[in-house]
């Protein structure tokens, strides 16, 4: 295996531990655990071609029964087709959605998907994905890594079990819905990467590898710290937060921090630009000033890299996670998204997690002739200010956050 190309289920799903059936690797669940009659659940399948050819990857699904009870009765379960055939580009990842509707009369019980899958070479073909990898990462803090463009650049390493049959299951409840749900029962297959994006990500790496020395310097945590604060005060205006002062320097530390995290190796210099870079070639932005590619044109990058940072600072200062991942990558998509279109972002969602890691490393990101104490006595009364915006539901996010800051 000359090349070994991107991973890309280890970017969209937690697959760390996946299935591989001849010339494809897979990671399959169901939408939802249960659905009340007549609704519908999805079988959730992302799809990844291990070879340098086009693959067709048949898929088979067994009419689920009724499980349990002395014995079997008809499910009254649809599905669109007991066989389904995908035709993968050479390397390619995509999703496929497949429908199973039940009626208004399928009885109250667990129901069992049965799945048989297997990837087949439309020719002679060879491996350019490996079946098991350490990937680049190394270790890190990070608790969860999807979305963040690292498993698709460094890898995460992962891990794949040879199986062809999987099953799945799902509860249908006693609560009997008023009408009917319409559904298309035919399967969906979205592409989510193709050797295009193979061909920008290597031109990425390419220049990143020549331009390194001159690229490295120019990164360091004081050339960072006034343009990311700048970029944030004027990032967040636009999402309707004006920044006090403690708070855009508690915000502009834990930028400047990831930063300074993912520049410690070239391995983690990989993962932090290369995103960057691809971004840039999108927009034909250029790519010659490594201080501005990075504190402008790839902010929306560090802010997400930033909030992953947080959520595991702040594991590791309660010793609990309080965030379920889904939550955590819910609010990075939601920061992310708001600061990118200039929707309005409410003030919680600044302070939950990216100031909470603000403060946290407040003390390890200090500026020539700042005293840190202060910033932080600044930020204590930023937060006094924004009194009125933690009342409801966001109080938790409040005496959380003055818990951490007892911490500092």
């Amino acid at each position: 295996m000359a090349i070994e190309y991107p991973d890309i289920l280890g970017e969209v799903t937690p697959a760390r531990q996946r299935y591989e059936a001849g010339a494809v690797q897979y990671v399959g669940s169901l939408n939802r655990e249960a659905v009340a009659p007549g609704e519908a659940v999805e079988l959730v399948l992302f799809l990844q071609s291990v070879v340098n050819t086009p693959i067709d990857v048949t898929l088979k699904l067994s009419v689920p029964v009724r499980t349990g009870g002395l014995r079997s009765r008809p499910s009254q379960l649809q599905i669109g087709e007991t066989e389904t055939t995908v035709p993968l580009e050479p390397a390619e990842a995509g999703e496929l959605r497949i429908p199973i509707k039940t009626s208004v009369e399928t009885p109250p019980a667990i129901y069992e998907v049965k799945l048989e899958i297997m990837g087949t070479p439309k020719a002679s073909a060879n491996r350019i994905r490996a079946q098991q990898s350490k990937g680049r990462l190394g270790e890190t803090i990070l608790r969860d890594t999807v979305g963040l463009n690292l498993a698709s650049t460094i890898g995460v390493g992962f891990t794949a079990k040879p199986r062809t049959k999987l099953s799945f299951k799902f509860k249908v409840t006693g609560e009997e819905e008023t009408a009917q749900e319409e559904v298309d029962l035919a399967p969906v297959f979205t592409s989510l990467w193709t050797m295009e994006d193979w061909e920008l990500q290597h031109r990425a790496g390419r220049e990143l590898n020549e331009r390194r020395v001159h690229i490295v310097p120019y990164l360091t945590s004081e050339a960072i710290y006034v343009p990311l604060l700048d970029e944030s005060r004027r990032r967040f205006a636009e999402a309707g937060i004006v920044l006090h002062v403690g708070e855009a320097i508690s915000l502009a530390k834990i930028l400047t921090h990831t930063v300074r995290y993912f520049m410690r190796s070239a391995d983690l210099q990989d993962g932090l630009l290369i995103p960057i870079y691809m971004q840039a070639y999108l927009r034909d932005l250029p790519t010659d000033n490594a201080l501005w590619l990075v504190t402008e044109a790839g902010y929306s990058r560090i802010v997400r890299l930033a909030i992953a940072l947080s959520f595991a600072l702040v594991e590791i200062a309660l010793k609990k996670q309080p965030w379920l991942l889904e939550e955590q990558r819910a609010l990075a998509d939601l920061v992310v998204g708001n600061l990118e279109s200039g929707l309005p972002l409410p003030v919680e969602f600044l302070y939950l997690p990216l100031l909470m890691g603000g403060a946290l490393v407040m003390r390890e990101v200090v500026m020539e002739g700042e005293n840190p104490q202060q910033s932080l006595q600044m930020l204590v009364q930023a937060k006094k200010e924004r009194a009125g915006d933690f009342a409801g539901e966001a109080a938790e996010t409040s005496e959380l956050f003055d818990s951490l800051l007892a911490r500092v």
